[in-house]
């Protein structure tokens, strides 16, 4: 490569939920507090608690809490009927009766606190607040302090500024101002006396004079209705809704939503920690605790390579964990699917690149059990040359359903079931992660044994007409390489160019391996007799982003044709179909294909987006809900119909945004999940992680 790209640690969310069951109130959160020494108050509708950092301690029950503000003194007000707290350390040490529910407090330019009760507004002199103004109309919902003695309410349908030698409101709304819309829910001030505006329609930002700057002008503000707003001390802006939290931390714009990041739709209460290390949202169905903490990619792959070994792993095969409880990874077990080979390879692949770059003994180790795992799948058919796609044991489930594709066998520790019908999927998932093992971590006995396990299998599709044969002698569905079928019969036209390229791979793979003429014989048979290299031109057929399996399937099985294929006349076939599939993908800012095809071509252009991505990837890999189609800020596409897809974007959405899943599946739908499924990272973090390491694409700093 002509460079390597640095990178430094990024922030890594985590979030906690706190519900009725960890010990709230009530889960009707209604303010939220963070006082100086970093302790978090939650009020609700039943009472007023703290966290501590390990437990919730209630210190005002059965009372509903409107109102919340943490001062500058180390005190956390608390409003709570027509009563004001002072709580310092968890304890009251001051209170008083006000003539209305408290509002808000919020302290101007000149450092005069103000509190707003929806009657009243109260200047605090000498530890106590004086009633200093009533509030014209009344029932006030928000308040903003700004300038010297300038103070903002929202009343019904106007918003109205305390000005003037003796004192006095002046309102206004769309019939008076520029202001656009008539209903204001939150405020918020700047020290240099902009007044951000929650509105039902959305985000806006006023001078305090005529200028506004709103959802209408400002394509960054959300044109949402807003419920809560809170300018964080170190810049950020953290914009509640009723569908969600919108997060602008200087960098990016994100969107939070339930149930990934908050336990409710609708954000009812806001705080953050001075430095935006910690921030707490409230909703009518509880609080969230969210956590930021500075990590390197390297420590991120660690940290899912001990959740693989804890959640993912049943017999040397690396799969996703199907749970018995909403969220919980302990829960459930270790699910058996129908491409257990397929990704198990890629945690194969993802270990033999990390040994690769970092000659780790325990890679080293990962890797030969996944590689036992995978010939394990060759052998246990009894035919030789075909592989199962999985296996089950009397105790998972479905064993003995009576399901015609699996059959009962017995291996050394008992009886088990492995399933046929194999795939195209199951076979370059073989060689995809075999061929690394082979190249990076295997010695001349294990070289020998993968080369033999991959020419038997490609020797058995050759004897039977370039079809995979199930055990009754029947081609199966999807595994199809012959060029009577890719070139001659029009029920392949999807799969031409794909399967092509996938044949070509195998065939030179096993050249590369095993020395054997034959393979290469048979491979130059297929290019100049049935044009499989001209085939591979354009082997991505667009689809409008429809069906992402064969984009999985062929950027695995490009590596090892360009590493081993030097003629440079067909390279340039290779690297034309390679260069048009790729400016369909990049969209997707994928960091497999991004790294993969840097890797292959040397082109660097997306490496920022492939660390972006990585970056951005929860450290969560539960598929929790995910609802985004309610957003007004996404872009739906149109004509995926005609391929057989349903609703979805014209772009993917962030990762840390985005329903969950492996990178054969939509990532252009913006819903999905429900919270009972737990996946490993290998296909989705550790094989770009890795592989960027080992081709020199990244140097963390």
């Amino acid at each position: 490569m002509a460079y390597s790209l640095k990178i430094g640690k990024s922030p890594q969310r985590t979030r906690a939920f706190f519900r009725a069951e960890e010990g709230l109130p009530s889960e009707s959160v209604t303010a939220l507090a963070i006082d100086a020494k970093g302790k978090a108050y939650i009020g609700t509708a039943a009472g007023l608690c703290y966290y501590d950092g390990k437990k919730l301690a209630t210190v005002m029950a059965d009372t509903a809490v409107s109102m919340l503000h943490a001062d500058d003194d180390g005190g956390v007000w608390a409003g709570a009927e027509k009563e004001l707290f002072l709580f310092k350390a968890g304890k009251a040490v001051f209170s008083q009766e006000l003539d209305a529910k408290a509002v808000a407090i919020d302290t101007d330019y000149a450092g005069t606190t103000w509190l707003a009760t929806t009657e009243s507004v109260y200047r605090l002199i000498d530890g106590a607040f004086v009633r200093h103004k009533e509030i014209d109309f009344g029932g006030a919902t928000a308040m903003a302090a700004v300038g010297e003695g300038f103070v903002f309410t929202a009343v019904k349908n106007y918003m109205q500024a305390l000005h003037g030698k003796r004192p006095h409101w002046s309102g206004f709304n769309p019939e008076s101002s520029a202001m656009p819309t008539w209903k204001v829910n939150a405020l918020a001030a700047d020290s240099y006396n902009h007044i951000w505006v929650g509105t039902d329609k959305g985000l806006c930002v006023y001078d305090s004079k005529n200028d506004w700057q709103t959802y209408n002008t400002v394509k960054a503000f959300p044109d949402v209705e807003v419920t809560k707003l809170l300018l964080g001390k170190n810049g950020a802006l953290y914009v509640g809704t009723k569908i969600g939290l919108y997060l602008f931390d200087g960098v990016k714009k994100s969107f939070l939503g339930a149930e990934r990041w908050i336990p409710g739709d609708e954000v009812t209460a806001l705080a953050a920690s001075a430095d935006g290390a910690e921030f707490w949202v409230g909703t009518p169905k509880g609080a969230s605790r969210i956590t930021l903490q500075m990590m390197s990619l390297g420590e991120k792959a660690a940290y899912y390579e001990k959740n693989i070994e804890k959640y993912n792993v049943r017999e040397g095969y690396v799969m996703h964990r199907e749970l018995a409880e909403k969220g919980a990874a302990e829960s459930g077990q270790v699910h058996v699917s129908d491409n257990d080979g397929l990704w198990t390879a890629t945690f194969l692949a993802a270990q033999s690149l990390r040994y690769g770059a970092t000659k780790s003994e325990e890679a080293l180790a990962l890797a030969r059990r996944s590689k036992d795992a995978l010939l394990k799948l060759m052998d246990v058919t009894g035919v030789k040359g075909f592989v199962a796609r999985s296996y089950r044991r009397p105790s998972e489930h479905g064993f003995g359903n009576g399901d015609p594709e699996w059959h009962l066998v017995e291996d050394e520790t008992g009886p088990l079931e492995w399933k046929c019908e194999t795939s195209s999927d199951e076979t370059s998932g073989h060689f995809f992660g075999l061929s690394l093992f082979f190249d990076l971590c295997a010695d001349e006995t294990e070289k020998k044994e993968v080369s033999d396990a991959l020419c038997t299998m490609i020797d058995y599709i050759i004897a039977n007409d370039y079809t995979l044969c199930d055990v009754d002698g029947k081609p199966t569905t999807w595994a199809h390489w012959s060029p009577k079928e890719l070139n001659a019969d029009d029920k392949w036209f999807w799969e031409r160019g794909t399967n092509s390229l996938e044949m070509l791979s195998y065939l030179k793979t096993c050249y590369h391996m095993s020395g054997d003429e034959n393979y290469q014989k048979e491979y130059e048979k297929l290019v100049r007799e049935h044009h499989y290299a001209m085939n591979c031109l354009q082997y991505k057929i667009e689809d409008n982003h429809v069906n992402h399996i064969d984009d999985h399937l062929t950027m695995i099985v490009m590596p090892q044709l360009l590493a081993y294929e030097k003629d440079p006349d067909l390279r340039r076939m290779y690297l034309l179909g390679l260069s048009h599939h790729w400016q369909n993908q990049r969209i997707e800012r994928c960091p497999y294909w991004n790294v993969l095809y840097a890797a292959m071509t040397g082109d660097m252009g997306d490496i920022e987006n492939a660390v972006r991505s990585l970056e951005e990837l929860p450290l969560d890999l539960t598929t929790w809900a995910v609802t985004n189609s309610k957003r007004p800020d996404i872009e739906w596409s149109e004509g995926q119909e005609f391929f057989g897809g349903g609703p979805q974007l014209v772009a993917p959405l962030p990762f840390d945004e985005k329903p969950y899943g492996n990178y054969d599946g939509n990532t252009f739908r913006p819903d999905g999940g429900n919270g009972m499924r737990y996946y490993d990272a290998s296909n989705m973090y550790l094989v770009p992680y890795w592989a960027a390491r080992y081709y020199g694409l990244i140097e963390e700093v």
